[in-house]
């Protein structure tokens, strides 16, 4: 037997136990086949680790309360920036001074609502248009994020059929883990290197 069948072999019977089934062609490890509040605390387990922070929410009517708490506790000023999308303009923003468009340099806080998120890995998916301009993503100090607790799905095979099943054609699907973060300099790890310093995710439904 070559080293090669020894090795294939090796693959096979790892993949034919628990931790692997083969779904669409492809291997699936256990940790991306989590269901219903397992997801959710998946998710919340997983973002956690990559440095960002979690708050859960009933609906999107506690967001702006939550929102002005969370500013407070940051000792950044009580304003958000966020796009056209309508759940946020809908919403009365109270003592907060929302205002909407691009984000811009040196914004204190923006505000975005990700399209789907991962339990996986913790991740964001957020796709760019008017709704959630992506300059939000990358230009705000601290970057808070409301997502939906029906939109996490379990891994990437959940995440890349639900872009299918909208049938939208955003310019750019940026996936975030946790704040901006880079070790290049001296191997010592610095948060906010290309991005935010700070990511707080907002759950929505949990």
């Amino acid at each position: 037997m070559s080293a090669r069948d020894r090795i294939l072999g090796r693959i096979r019977r790892v993949a034919t136990g628990d931790d692997i089934v083969w779904q669409g062609g492809g291997a699936t490890p256990a940790i991306a086949r989590t269901s219903g509040a397992d997801r959710v605390e998946r998710f919340i387990a997983q973002a956690t680790a990559a440095d960002a922070t979690v708050t859960r929410l009933d609906g999107l009517a506690d967001l702006p309360a939550a929102l002005a708490e969370e500013l407070r506790n940051r000792n950044l000023p009580a304003a958000i920036r966020h796009g056209a999308e309508p759940d946020f303009a809908a919403l009365d923003w109270g003592g907060v001074e929302a205002s909407q468009g691009m984000g811009r340099i040196d914004e204190p806080a923006t505000l975005s609502k990700a399209r789907c998120a991962m339990a996986e890995t913790g991740t964001l998916v957020l796709t760019s248009g008017p709704d959630n301009p992506v300059t939000l993503t990358f230009l705000g100090e601290t970057h808070f994020v409301v997502v939906e607790a029906d939109r996490i799905e379990a891994g990437f095979e959940g995440v890349f059929a639900d872009l299918r099943a909208a049938g939208s054609s955003p310019r750019t699907v940026n996936m975030v883990t946790g704040p901006s973060r880079s070790a290049d300099i001296g191997q010592v790890l610095q948060l906010g290197a290309h991005g935010p310093i700070a990511l707080h995710i907002f759950v929505l439904g949990a």
